[in-house]
Protein backbone atom coordinates (compact mmCIF):
# COMPACT_ATOMS: atom_id res chain seq x y z
CA UNK A 1 0.00 0.00 0.00
CA UNK A 2 1.08 3.50 -0.92
CA UNK A 3 2.66 5.97 1.80
CA UNK A 4 3.72 9.14 2.38
CA UNK A 5 5.43 10.42 4.95
CA UNK A 6 4.72 13.87 5.79
CA UNK A 7 7.98 15.96 6.50
CA UNK A 8 6.47 18.91 6.30
CA UNK A 9 4.67 18.17 9.82
CA UNK A 10 8.73 18.22 11.19
CA UNK A 11 10.47 20.48 9.54
CA UNK A 12 8.19 23.01 7.76
CA UNK A 13 11.27 25.53 7.89
CA UNK A 14 13.23 23.45 5.31
CA UNK A 15 13.45 23.94 1.33
CA UNK A 16 15.12 21.10 -0.32
CA UNK A 17 14.70 17.22 0.19
CA UNK A 18 15.45 14.62 -1.45
CA UNK A 19 12.80 11.11 -1.87
CA UNK A 20 12.05 8.20 -4.01
CA UNK A 21 9.46 8.26 -6.34
CA UNK A 22 7.23 4.59 -5.74
CA UNK A 23 3.88 5.71 -8.31
CA UNK A 24 3.78 7.21 -11.24
CA UNK A 25 0.02 8.32 -13.01
CA UNK A 26 -0.91 9.87 -16.16
CA UNK A 27 -0.37 13.04 -14.49
CA UNK A 28 1.50 12.71 -11.20
CA UNK A 29 4.03 10.66 -8.70
CA UNK A 30 4.14 9.35 -6.04
CA UNK A 31 6.98 9.69 -3.20
CA UNK A 32 8.14 7.92 -0.64
CA UNK A 33 8.70 11.06 1.45
CA UNK A 34 8.00 14.96 0.67
CA UNK A 35 7.88 18.81 1.69
CA UNK A 36 5.08 19.85 -0.54
CA UNK A 37 2.11 20.49 1.75
CA UNK A 38 -0.92 18.90 -0.11
CA UNK A 39 -4.44 21.31 -0.21
CA UNK A 40 -6.17 20.03 2.71
CA UNK A 41 -7.12 21.07 6.23
CA UNK A 42 -7.99 24.03 4.95
CA UNK A 43 -4.72 25.09 3.63
CA UNK A 44 -3.71 25.48 0.10
CA UNK A 45 -1.03 23.52 -1.58
CA UNK A 46 2.58 24.12 -2.16
CA UNK A 47 4.64 24.65 -5.33
CA UNK A 48 7.71 24.15 -6.58
CA UNK A 49 9.79 21.92 -8.45
CA UNK A 50 10.78 18.00 -8.83
CA UNK A 51 14.03 18.42 -10.40
CA UNK A 52 13.66 20.67 -13.09
CA UNK A 53 10.14 20.15 -13.39
CA UNK A 54 7.57 21.98 -11.79
CA UNK A 55 4.86 20.99 -9.82
CA UNK A 56 1.71 22.77 -10.48
CA UNK A 57 -0.09 20.90 -7.36
CA UNK A 58 -0.46 18.70 -4.55
CA UNK A 59 -2.85 16.09 -3.31
CA UNK A 60 -3.65 13.54 -0.91
CA UNK A 61 -5.17 10.38 -1.22
CA UNK A 62 -7.58 10.60 1.80
CA UNK A 63 -10.23 7.73 2.02
CA UNK A 64 -11.65 8.79 5.27
CA UNK A 65 -13.23 12.18 4.67
CA UNK A 66 -14.11 12.58 8.43
CA UNK A 67 -10.30 12.07 9.57
CA UNK A 68 -7.06 12.94 7.69
CA UNK A 69 -4.36 9.89 7.57
CA UNK A 70 -1.60 10.76 7.87
CA UNK A 71 0.17 8.02 6.01
CA UNK A 72 -1.69 8.31 3.31
CA UNK A 73 -0.31 9.15 -0.05
CA UNK A 74 0.51 12.69 -1.79
CA UNK A 75 0.30 13.24 -5.58
CA UNK A 76 2.71 15.35 -6.92
CA UNK A 77 1.09 16.86 -10.18
CA UNK A 78 4.31 17.12 -12.48
CA UNK A 79 4.98 16.02 -16.10
CA UNK A 80 5.36 12.57 -15.47
CA UNK A 81 7.49 10.98 -19.05
CA UNK A 82 10.38 11.83 -17.27
CA UNK A 83 9.93 9.91 -13.92
CA UNK A 84 10.04 5.84 -12.97
CA UNK A 85 9.49 4.24 -10.01
CA UNK A 86 12.19 3.50 -7.76
CA UNK A 87 13.76 6.86 -9.29
CA UNK A 88 15.73 9.28 -6.64
CA UNK A 89 14.24 12.54 -6.92
CA UNK A 90 15.71 16.25 -5.12
CA UNK A 91 12.43 18.18 -4.36
CA UNK A 92 12.40 22.02 -3.88
CA UNK A 93 9.52 24.09 -2.49
CA UNK A 94 8.71 28.13 -3.20
CA UNK A 95 9.69 28.96 1.00
CA UNK A 96 8.35 32.17 0.26
CA UNK A 97 4.86 31.09 0.01
CA UNK A 98 5.28 28.52 2.52
CA UNK A 99 6.56 31.23 5.17
CA UNK A 100 3.61 33.28 4.22
CA UNK A 101 1.02 30.77 4.74
CA UNK A 102 2.73 29.29 7.82
CA UNK A 103 2.09 32.91 9.30
CA UNK A 104 -1.12 33.72 8.26
CA UNK A 105 -2.42 29.99 9.54
CA UNK A 106 -0.75 30.71 13.00
CA UNK A 107 -2.86 34.12 12.84
CA UNK A 108 -6.03 33.10 11.82
CA UNK A 109 -6.07 30.22 14.94
CA UNK A 110 -5.43 33.49 16.85
CA UNK A 111 -8.23 35.28 15.42
CA UNK A 112 -10.75 32.63 15.87
CA UNK A 113 -9.56 32.23 19.58
CA UNK A 114 -10.46 35.35 20.24
CA UNK A 115 -14.03 36.02 17.76
CA UNK A 116 -14.76 32.67 20.05
CA UNK A 117 -14.54 34.60 23.36
CA UNK A 118 -17.46 37.09 21.69
CA UNK A 119 -20.65 37.42 23.11
CA UNK A 120 -22.16 37.45 19.73
CA UNK A 121 -20.07 34.30 18.50
CA UNK A 122 -22.28 31.69 17.47
CA UNK A 123 -20.17 28.94 15.35
CA UNK A 124 -17.80 29.00 12.43
CA UNK A 125 -18.56 27.15 9.39
CA UNK A 126 -15.64 27.24 7.37
CA UNK A 127 -12.04 28.57 6.48
CA UNK A 128 -9.31 28.37 3.94
CA UNK A 129 -5.48 29.91 3.85
CA UNK A 130 -2.76 30.66 1.67
CA UNK A 131 -0.27 32.59 0.79
CA UNK A 132 -2.12 35.56 0.19
CA UNK A 133 -4.79 36.05 3.02
CA UNK A 134 -6.69 33.88 5.42
CA UNK A 135 -10.35 33.76 5.56
CA UNK A 136 -13.27 32.22 8.04
CA UNK A 137 -17.18 32.60 7.94
CA UNK A 138 -18.21 33.76 11.79
CA UNK A 139 -22.23 33.17 12.26
CA UNK A 140 -22.51 35.81 14.62
CA UNK A 141 -26.06 37.27 16.72
CA UNK A 142 -25.17 40.92 15.72
CA UNK A 143 -22.91 41.57 12.70
CA UNK A 144 -19.25 42.90 13.78
CA UNK A 145 -19.08 46.72 13.44
CA UNK A 146 -16.17 48.76 12.77
CA UNK A 147 -15.57 49.62 16.58
CA UNK A 148 -15.47 45.63 17.34
CA UNK A 149 -13.38 44.75 14.33
CA UNK A 150 -10.45 47.35 14.85
CA UNK A 151 -10.58 46.08 18.93
CA UNK A 152 -10.45 42.54 17.79
CA UNK A 153 -7.19 43.20 15.52
CA UNK A 154 -5.74 45.20 18.32
CA UNK A 155 -6.09 42.59 20.42
CA UNK A 156 -4.89 39.99 17.98
CA UNK A 157 -1.71 41.56 16.94
CA UNK A 158 -1.01 42.63 20.90
CA UNK A 159 -1.26 38.53 21.36
CA UNK A 160 1.53 37.92 18.60
CA UNK A 161 3.55 40.54 19.86
CA UNK A 162 3.94 38.38 23.18
CA UNK A 163 5.86 36.12 21.58
CA UNK A 164 4.08 32.87 22.60
CA UNK A 165 5.38 29.81 21.19
CA UNK A 166 3.60 27.26 18.87
CA UNK A 167 3.87 23.54 19.44
CA UNK A 168 1.67 20.24 18.42
CA UNK A 169 0.48 17.13 20.46
CA UNK A 170 -1.48 13.86 19.03
CA UNK A 171 -4.41 12.92 21.26
CA UNK A 172 -6.84 10.20 20.03
CA UNK A 173 -4.89 10.41 16.57
CA UNK A 174 -5.79 14.15 16.50
CA UNK A 175 -3.07 16.56 15.65
CA UNK A 176 -3.46 19.69 18.39
CA UNK A 177 -1.80 23.11 17.45
CA UNK A 178 -1.29 24.25 21.03
CA UNK A 179 -0.04 27.88 21.32
CA UNK A 180 -0.02 29.22 25.23
CA UNK A 181 -3.83 28.35 26.72
CA UNK A 182 -5.18 27.67 22.95
CA UNK A 183 -5.51 24.38 21.62
CA UNK A 184 -7.11 23.64 17.87
CA UNK A 185 -7.17 20.80 15.68
CA UNK A 186 -5.28 21.26 13.06
CA UNK A 187 -3.55 19.03 9.83
CA UNK A 188 -1.57 22.72 8.73
CA UNK A 189 1.90 24.53 9.01
CA UNK A 190 3.02 27.09 11.12
CA UNK A 191 5.70 29.24 12.42
CA UNK A 192 7.10 28.18 15.72
CA UNK A 193 6.28 31.36 18.02
CA UNK A 194 3.84 34.19 17.10
CA UNK A 195 6.55 37.07 16.51
CA UNK A 196 7.19 35.77 13.59
CA UNK A 197 3.72 36.56 12.12
CA UNK A 198 4.44 40.70 12.15
CA UNK A 199 1.35 42.85 12.37
CA UNK A 200 -1.71 42.02 10.60
CA UNK A 201 -4.69 43.67 9.00
CA UNK A 202 -8.18 42.62 9.63
CA UNK A 203 -11.54 43.37 7.59
CA UNK A 204 -14.98 42.27 7.19
CA UNK A 205 -17.24 41.00 4.08
CA UNK A 206 -21.32 40.53 4.46
CA UNK A 207 -21.70 37.37 3.62
CA UNK A 208 -25.57 37.36 4.53
CA UNK A 209 -27.70 37.87 7.78
CA UNK A 210 -25.24 37.20 10.46
CA UNK A 211 -22.35 35.36 8.25
CA UNK A 212 -19.89 37.54 8.77
CA UNK A 213 -16.32 37.32 6.60
CA UNK A 214 -13.35 37.44 8.38
CA UNK A 215 -9.72 38.02 6.23
CA UNK A 216 -6.80 38.67 7.78
CA UNK A 217 -3.91 39.58 5.94
CA UNK A 218 0.29 40.32 6.66
CA UNK A 219 1.02 44.00 7.07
Amino acid sequence: MLSTKRLFDEIPYEKHFEATVIYVGDDHIVLDQTLFYPLSGNQDFDIGSIGEYPVTAVHVDNTDEGKLDFSAPIRHYVTTDNFSIGQKIEGQIDSTRRLNTMRLHTASHIVEFFMRKMPTFLSIEGSFVNNEKDRADYFLSQNIDPQSLSALEQEVNRFISQGHEIVFKYQDGIRLWCCNEIEMPCCGTHVSNTKEIGTVKLSRKNKGKGLNRIEIKLV
